[in-house]
């Protein structure tokens, strides 16, 4: 057989089968709608919900409000039946066509609650861009009786901390840049929420088109710190025929184990020709805390846990998790020490470096550690071609997509022909 026709052939068949599953995907929702609307496209029957947790001075005429908060219990997402409860007191069902507008398009507060309707199977449900109003104003929210809200929950929404593990998903990480950088789940790549906006507004259908470089023959899995964020970039990926489900941050950390270690000692030895030895001492720790997580130092506007769903009265838990796993301990030291089959797995799963900066915090250079027993790490800086002066050290942890920079550090002075050690600092 002719390999290049063959090729040719298995891309075309591939090509097919993508364009497939697009297919399917549109045909498995047409029963259901998801758009933006603007206030013109809003008919009589339709139900307006406002979902911002503050208090606005004016609302939509005719307008509900139910705050994104509501929906929260204990840092997690409520129950179904618990949620269900709610829209039903302010006399939604599950046929009614919904409008969904808040304060904030860059806080993810519509979407998310689009999100959180359409995973309940809410059968047509749209988001409000915020232009145009008029005078189609009241200073009160409106009320409505109550309803029965049944749901039929549709699974293909929301990601599970398997389902990330099955490999089976392109991942998204929603977050900025920085915290991006900081810590991720390791595969991702990194789609700020905001890119999908323009003026507070969702870009057109051509405009984001261009902007995923994604295979649109595979799922795609969007999660930020609480799915808030995540679930702007989520309504654009469904908004043009993407299958694309929900997932956090918060629940991919609490599956990763805890680390339980501390930095003793940080020594910088360096010699005539500036070639830094670097020791790093470790113990185990004592102190029943979690590894400091770099990359949530700002958080999304409801800094909340916001869970997945459970089909009782108990408390939800965690989006894009059924259960609450209670976290593994694993001391990195304690299995490089043993030589057990775990050491394998901790020596792939982390990665110590040094760190160093110049008296202005700006990062010169990253050093690999490399453990020399089962307490030490070492390694070696050339600092031949950095200028004489003065340099920070510290030590960096990365294990399972998060980050840890230990508190200790010291100060090397580097001079063109000789050199001292300063004290810690």
């Amino acid at each position: 057989m002719n390999v290049k026709h063959y090729t040719h052939k298995s891309h075309t068949i591939l090509a097919l089968l993508g364009r497939a599953s697009v297919l399917l995907l549109l045909l498995a929702s047409a029963a259901y709608s998801m758009s933006v609307v603007d206030i013109g496209n809003i008919s009589q029957s339709d139900v307006i919900m406002y979902v911002s947790n503050d208090n606005p001075l004016y609302y939509v005429q005719g307008a509900i409000h139910i705050p994104r908060a509501e929906f929260i219990a204990d840092g997690r997402l409520r129950s179904v039946r618990e949620i269900c409860e709610i829209l039903g007191s302010h006399g939604l069902t599950r046929d009614d066509t919904v409008v969904v507008y808040g304060s904030c398009m860059e806080c993810g507060d519509p979407t998310y609650i689009c999100w959180l309707l359409s995973y309940l199977g809410q059968k047509d449900v749209r988001v409000l861009e915020m232009k145009n109003i008029g005078d189609n104003m009241s200073d009160s929210p409106s009320i409505r009786p109550s309803a029965n809200y049944t749901p039929a929950l549709r699974p293909e929404l929301l990601a599970t901390y398997d389902y990330i593990m099955s490999g089976v998903a392109q991942i998204v990480d929603a977050r900025s840049a920085d915290e991006f950088q900081a810590a991720h789940i390791p595969g991702a790549v990194n789609i700020e929420s905001s890119s999908v906006l323009s003026n507070g507004r969702l870009k057109s259908a051509s405009e984001l088109s261009t902007l995923f470089n994604l295979d649109r023959g595979k799922p795609v899995v969007i999660y930020s710190l609480n799915g808030g964020q995540a679930s702007l970039v989520w309504f654009a990926l469904r908004s043009i025929g993407y299958d694309a489900r929900l997932y956090t941050w918060l629940d991919w950390l609490d599956h990763q184990p805890e680390l339980r270690m501390e930095l003793t000692d940080l020594r910088a030895d360096v010699s005539p020709e500036r070639t830094v030895r670097i020791t790093a001492r470790f113990s185990e720790s004592r102190k029943n805390d979690s590894m400091n997580v770099m990359g949530c130092v700002t958080c999304e506007p409801i800094t909340i846990y916001t869970g997945g769903l459970s089909r009782d009265k108990s408390s939800g838990v965690r989006l894009g998790n059924y259960t609450s796993p209670g976290r593994k301990v694993v001391n990195v030291i304690g299995a490089a020490e043993t030589g057990a089959a775990g050491e394998e797995k901790i020596k792939t799963a982390t990665n110590m470096v040094a760190v160093v900066t110049d008296r202005s915090d700006k990062e010169i250079d990253r050093i690999m550690l490399h453990p020399a027993s089962a307490y030490v790490y070492t390694g070696a800086w050339d600092a031949s071609g950095v200028p004489a002066g003065i340099y920070n050290l510290s030590v960096e942890l990365s294990a399972w997509g998060i980050t840890k920079r230990f508190d200790k550090r010291i100060a090397v002075e580097i001079h063109a022909e000789r050199y001292r050690k300063l004290g810690r600092f």
